[in-house]
């Protein structure tokens, strides 16, 4: 069963190209290790793309106050029965985590959401990647992050090429109390993103240099596989210099 590792109950779903053992790779479990390393540095956390809830019940289980978002109706329902099936991990007396079957976006509205049928962790809103395969698409709800980032003081920002749509909107005072863990998708947003930055009170560390200070574009990730983004003035972890 998926997640044993980390005390979860996370039955085993194929996704079609990847299945749910693919949320427990190296470069997640680093991202694991980050929320226990960080216990209590955070107290109110957002999932943006939580896929079937991983990263949530593993922030609850932190005693964070959690919001967690995501689109596709099939990952949402098995999303909620693992919340469920993990209630006994959420702790701090939050009863549950705020759960919407929505996709953050910059704005509030609808969007085109495309399911990727050969690989749904893949799907993704229309624009944002190249898809492939046999597709499937629907409308569904989004919301404005801004507010959102209001709210936090971390992120964790999986949403498929997205992701410099919400950056983007960060302000300087946002930047000074919230840190986000980003999945980049591809080069473009990784270009957005390091401009963005490099003008606001933060800093960028990244997953394929040791989590070390993002000092050139070079050092940045610029698709999934290249591990994930920390933004944040402190470093994740104790870190080389």
């Amino acid at each position: 069963m998926s997640g044993e590792k980390w005390g979860l109950n996370i039955p085993f779903v194929s996704f079609g190209a990847v299945t749910s053992d693919d949320l427990f790779c190296p470069n997640e479990e680093e991202i694991f290790r980050f929320y226990r390393a960080n216990k209590d540095r955070y107290h109110r956390a957002l999932d943006i793309g939580a896929n079937i809830g991983v990263h949530t019940i593993l922030m609850c289980k932190n005693g964070w106050a959690v919001k967690c978002f995501e689109p596709d109706n099939m990952h949402f329902a098995l999303l909620a029965k693992n919340l469920l099936e993990n209630q006994h991990l959420i702790k701090g007396g939050v009863s549950a985590p705020g759960i919407g079957r929505v996709a953050v976006s910059d704005h509030d509205g609808t969007e085109t959401f495309v399911r990727v049928k050969g690989n749904t962790t893949s799907s993704h809103l229309k624009g944002d990647k190249q898809p492939y395969g046999e597709l499937e698409e629907l409308e569904v709800p989004v919301v404005d992050c801004r507010p959102l980032f209001d709210w936090a003081n971390f992120a964790k920002i999986d949403c498929e090429g997205h992701e410099a749509r919400l950056l983007l909107t960060v302000t300087p005072e946002q930047a000074k109390k919230i840190d986000f863990m980003v999945e980049v998708g591809n080069k473009k947003n990784a270009e957005l993103i390091f401009l963005h930055f490099a003008k606001l009170p933060t800093k960028l560390w990244a997953q394929k240099i040791g989590w070390n200070q993002v000092s050139r574009f070079e050092d940045m990730p610029v698709h999934h596989s290249e591990g994930s983004l920390f933004i944040g003035r402190e470093p994740p972890f104790h870190v080389k210099p």
